[in-house]
């Protein structure tokens, strides 16, 4: 599954209600923006694989 894809099942699913997923919800959302400029595909893919990593590695604890 592509980044892409993973972001937007996480924002259909949760929203930007879940706070453990709103950074994905937040980056799926800047797919939508790509034609007005700033980041790239490309940047925005890694930031999703990386929030990913970071969630799984999440215990629970703070």
């Amino acid at each position: 599954m592509s980044p892409r894809e993973f972001a937007s099942r996480v924002h259909r699913l949760h929203g930007h209600e879940l706070a453990l997923t709103e950074r994905l919800a937040e980056l799926d959302d800047e797919y939508d923006c790509l034609q007005f400029g700033g980041r790239s595909a490309a940047e925005i893919d890694a930031e999703i694989e990386a929030e990913a990593l970071r969630l799984s590695r999440f215990t629970g604890e703070r």
